[in-house]
């Protein structure tokens, strides 16, 4: 493996013939399910049996075709510092991508994959929107070293790592956390469980919209028939389904833990971190310090009381693709965090620096968006009901508490080098970063902020923006010119 040569193009390991029969077929599935679920309900559409068989073979014929013309047609190479990757066959596709251009590369093992003892390879750059490439079948040994090469930056220059470069590097990682079971049972329990809910009624509902395009006479029926009984229901029926409800959501959300950080180890490198992590689908990515754009760090009332921090590295993404590349480490001690904030930006210095936060016109704009016009426009329709007024007058009052608690956290704080801007409400929200990787500012004045000398900043970085909202105009202006000035003149690279 040592003397691979790139430069010639190479198709993944024959073992992807399986995954990609299974690709096409649960395509095949997601596009055609309705039709799939109509046809096994209603016997009367197919009596004919060996009709249906045939059907049947047609379709896996098809699919044999497929997946072996995908697999012909799939190959990858470099050639003058690109990587390029040639796939279709109906219709033809070339993905290049210079190598010093990419931003991530990462390895994905799934549970077909790990039966096949292969793994997927994921590239990811800045430039461009979504996964740039992906190859789903290369053996263990050949992918580690393209990963190894790949993250090279002087391509032509490097030799590969052999075997035992490679466990050198392995045996030198440092582990600064790994998760236990009990450890995940605290990340589960202290998840968002109200928007874990949203998430499975969401999900509920496109179902149900599915099976009522398919059986919409039962569909109506049935719903209509749900909906008069809950209306006829005393209290403790709507009491009992809130708490199933809960007890749901919090059920789902340990389960997603599960799934998502079984085994989880976050890795210490030379210049780099490394997660590994994953039930079913074991992922494993590498992040350079250099790659990093800002580290944030949330906690909450549940969190406070377990002691963790839930960290989220974000790395560059393209100006066409808004989905933030997100990698984050759940269950965080705050030794872990003073650890990883070392390592990114040097000695603890923000903590100094005094906090400046947001002006008090940004509670009431909050009150009067999220407080009063909610219960201005229906009172002109309700306004002889006393139970509106009196949710009226809750829903002000728990506004306002919310909107109070978001001004306490909306403040910042900045030195020469550095800024870390705060926000929440329930939950407490912090993201830091290196001055030196600010993209672009926006200074923004409305003219209720003018009147006030009031206005808002956007810091842009290559993976997203922040806003730091209704602060001193004077010193907005100041933020506003050093910002620019310390990246006009900032010769560190942002990547």
């Amino acid at each position: 493996m040592n003397n691979m040569d790139l430069s010639k193009p190479r198709r993944q390991s024959v073992k992807g013939l399986v995954l990609i029969f299974i690709q096409g077929a649960r395509q095949s599935i997601r596009i055609f399910w309705p039709l799939i679920l109509l046809v096994v309900l209603q016997n009367k559409i197919l009596d004919n049996r060996l009709i249906l068989g045939l059907i049947l073979v047609v379709i896996f014929l098809l699919l044999i075709i497929h997946t072996i013309l995908f697999y012909l047609n799939f190959y990858f190479y470099v050639s003058n510092g690109e990587f390029i990757l040639k796939t279709g066959y109906l219709r033809k596709k070339i993905l290049t991508i210079p190598l010093a251009r990419i931003q991530s590369v990462n390895t994905k093992q799934n549970l077909i994959q790990q039966l096949l003892n292969v793994v997927s390879l994921e590239i990811d750059t800045a430039g461009t929107a979504g996964k740039e490439l992906k190859i789903h079948a290369l053996e263990k040994a050949f992918a580690t070293e393209l990963h190894n090469k790949l993250r090279s930056v002087n391509f032509e220059n490097v030799e590969l790592e052999n075997s035992e470069m490679i466990d050198a590097k392995k045996s030198s990682e440092k582990l600064i956390l790994k998760l236990s079971p009990f450890d995940l049972l605290k990340i589960g329990i202290s998840q968002n469980h109200f928007r874990t809910g949203l998430i499975i009624l969401a999900f509920g509902f496109q179902i149900f919209q599915k099976l009522q395009d398919v059986f919409a006479d039962k569909a109506d029926e049935y719903s209509n028939e749900l909906a008069n009984y809950i209306s006829g229901s005393n209290v403790a029926l709507i009491i009992f389904l809130i708490i199933f409800f809960l007890v749901v959501s919090i059920l789902f959300s340990l389960f997603r833990t599960v799934f998502k950080y079984f085994d989880f180890k976050l890795l210490k490198q030379e210049n780099a971190y490394r997660i590994e992590a994953g039930l079913i689908t074991k992922r494993n990515v590498v992040l350079p310090y250099n790659k990093i754009q800002e580290l944030n760090w949330e906690t909450g009332p549940l969190k406070k009381m377990f002691g963790i921090y839930h960290l989220i590295f974000k790395q560059a993404v393209s100006t066409q693709n808004k989905k933030v590349q997100l990698v984050d480490a759940p269950g965080c001690l705050t030794e872990h965090l003073q650890l990883l904030k070392a390592d990114l930006f040097g000695d603890e210095v923000l903590d100094d620096t005094s906090k400046i936060y947001s002006n008090s016109y940004y509670f009431w704009r909050l009150w009067i968006i999220v407080g009063w016009i909610p219960v201005t426009l229906p009172s002109l329709f309700l306004y002889t009901e006393w139970q509106f007024w009196g949710s009226e007058i809750l829903w002000l009052l728990v506004s306002a508490g919310y909107n109070y608690l978001t001004l306490k956290k909306r403040y910042f704080r900045i030195n020469k080098d550095q800024i870390r801007i705060s926000k929440g409400a329930i939950s407490h929200k912090l993201t830091q970063m290196e001055l030196y990787k600010i993209q672009s500012v926006e200074f923004r004045q409305t003219i209720f902020q003018k009147r006030g000398s009031l206005a808002s900043l956007t810091l842009m970085n290559a993976s997203g923006s922040m806003t730091i909202p209704y602060i001193d105009e004077t010193i907005a202006k100041q933020i506003y010119n050093y910002c620019l000035y310390h990246t006009e003149i900032s010769e560190k690279s942002w990547m």
